[in-house]
């Protein structure tokens, strides 16, 4: 199919022709866009000053010069506080590389040329000068663009127009890396449109076996999520995929999703049972791309949520790490969005606020594969459906803003520590028919999370004895001892022994309860931020000689925090 044959969705109640419009798209040649026309930049001539500050001044206007003659548009830029240059790689690949002082003298040579002040000479920025150029604050770099990043495939903008052309895109400051045709997007879509899409992404994901309707509505919402997610303000919740049996399809579904996402498949991150090597991973991850993260094959009751995996679904979402091994840090390169793959996934109670669920089921996935499509035609289609898959998010969300952006209401369950991407992702799929997206987060959040009500209910009655004071573990252990020798008068105590194991309750009515058994007891509540409670167990930075002090802090909403 050629570009001239592209189909294009009429915006009129009936001639919708799916079938057409599911052709994949082919992208655009590298070499499509043409040198602008119109006068010539350079030469230019550049002078190096006696006084530094107005060298780099120079330096300053010939960076923005080279930026303003390259025909794609800007390929110096500023990014966390330095002077950066996308480059091409010997694969043909592109790379955000920092302009360091032979880059920067590289570039200044492109620039044009340079002269000693009031000399005639030629001659060229010292190292001096280099230095002082690489070290200068970012606000002597006003006319540099600062870049968000880079992006492989089409880029959905929060209007609901698209970025679709290599090079930069000054409204979002991400950098292209390949052109796309797109059909135009309606500027006030209909119903028709609507149903349009709807059938468009059924088509992809009626290829899988889902448990139930909201488990295939909540597979759209994290398209959607991938989709918006580099422009979208915010942290946004990890999407959990939790399957009954191997091949089900749990690491396809994620690497269709990346795919119509991005238009490239997305990289797999294999998980490990061990805690600690599931922070390294995670780690890796942030450090290498942090965009779509797919945390691959977690084994049945493993613990796949370190906390660097949290701090990277919180605030902001950008985490500043450690390089494991090193003194030196490192900033992730863009908030992420984690996609966790797994069979019978174990998920802690504290965790089910910050993720949504799909659940594949497919009773015998060794012997009935039921796919239309063979996984390699699934994957290639979905590679090359990435333009329409744009298309369509843009146009669930234009439809969205001309209803005024009605509000998600969520049936039951707690997602508040998301409220931009609930308001987004939840409304604009709620308003385009998805009616059970999301309809599980209550039934995960109780049914099969008891633990997280008695969680809860643990900390209030912390909150009953200690309030927010400190206290240790031995003043803790003089409750329970108390608790303990009234149960053996054959008085019935509602307290905290009533969540201890059966093994502490025994020592606690024998009275040889220690000391430290409480400590151990009590260390694996301390972080933990249970559902529906209203403080949470930490340990204070005091100590009384080697005695850990505890208090209990207030959970603020993430929404509340800056």
């Amino acid at each position: 199919m050629t570009k001239s044959e592209l189909p294009i969705p009429p915006n009129t109640e009936s001639g919708l022709d799916l079938a057409g419009f599911l052709t994949p798209i082919e992208p655009a040649p590298a070499n499509a866009a043409a040198p602008p026309s119109g006068p010539q930049h350079f030469p230019a001539v550049f002078f190096v000053h006696e006084k530094i500050t107005d060298s780099v001044q120079q330096v300053h206007l010939a960076l923005a010069r080279l930026n303003a003659a390259s025909p794609r548009g800007p390929v110096i830029f500023r990014q966390d506080g330095r002077l950066v240059r996308v480059i091409r790689t010997e694969d043909n690949a592109y790379a955000v590389v920092p302009l360091d002082r032979n880059r920067l003298r590289l570039a200044l040579s492109e620039a044009g040329t340079w002269k000693r002040f009031l000399k005639e000479d030629i001659t060229e920025p010292d190292n001096a000068l280099l230095d002082a150029a690489v070290a200068a604050p970012p606000e002597r770099y006003r006319l540099i663009p600062v870049l968000a990043g880079l992006h492989s495939g089409a880029l959905l903008r929060p209007d609901g127009t698209v970025a679709c052309t290599a090079g930069f895109d000054a409204a979002t400051g991400f950098f292209l890396t390949g052109s796309f045709a797109l059909p135009p997007v309606p500027e006030h879509p209909t119903g028709e449109d609507v149903r349009f899409v709807r059938e468009m992404f059924a088509d992809i994901f009626n290829e899988f076996l889902f448990a139930a309707e909201t488990d295939r509505e909540n597979a759209v919402a994290a398209l959607m999520t991938a989709i918006l997610r580099p422009t979208l303000a915010g942290p946004v919740p990890i999407w959990a995929i939790d399957k009954n049996t191997p091949r089900a399809g749990g690491t396809l579904l994620a690497l269709v999703t990346g795919a119509l996402a991005y238009g490239e498949l997305p990289l797999m991150y294999a998980a490990s049972r061990r805690r600690d090597e599931m922070e390294k991973v995670v780690r890796m991850a942030l450090r290498e791309q942090g965009r779509f993260v797919l945390l691959d094959n977690v084994a049945p009751g493993a613990d796949w949520t370190p906390e660097v995996l949290l701090s990277a679904t919180s605030g902001s979402g950008r985490v500043l790490s450690r390089n494991m091994g090193t003194f030196s840090s490192f900033a992730s390169k863009s908030p992420a969005f984690f996609v966790v793959n797994g069979v019978h996934l174990d998920i802690r109670a504290d965790v089910t606020g910050r993720m949504f669920l799909v659940r594949l089921s497919e009773p015998k996935a060794w012997q009935e594969m039921r796919f239309r499509r063979t996984k390699t035609e699934l994957l290639e289609l979905a590679t090359a459906m990435h333009p329409q898959a744009v298309w369509g998010a843009a146009v669930l969300l234009r439809f969205w803003h001309d209803a005024g952006e009605p509000a998600f209401q969520l049936a039951s369950g707690n997602l508040s520590e998301f409220p931009e991407w609930l308001r987004v992702v939840g409304g604009t799929l709620s308003y385009a028919g998805w009616t059970e997206v999301l309809a599980n987060q209550g039934e995960m959040q109780t049914e099969e999370n008891a633990a997280d009500a008695e969680g809860a209910e643990l900390v209030a009655a912390l909150h009953v004895v200690f309030g927010e004071e400190r206290f240790s573990a031995k003043a803790l252990l003089k409750v329970l001892i108390t608790e303990g020798t009234a149960r053996k008068r054959g008085e019935g105590v509602d307290g905290l022994l009533n969540y201890a194991d059966e093994g502490m309750i025994r020592s606690a009515v024998a009275g040889t309860l220690s000391s430290v058994k409480v400590g151990m007891w009590l260390k694996g509540f301390v972080g933990t931020r249970f559902a529906g409670a209203e403080w949470y167990v930490d340990r204070s930075a005091v100590r009384t000689g080697n005695v850990w002090q505890y208090v209990l802090r207030p959970v603020e909403s993430q929404a509340t925090l800056s």
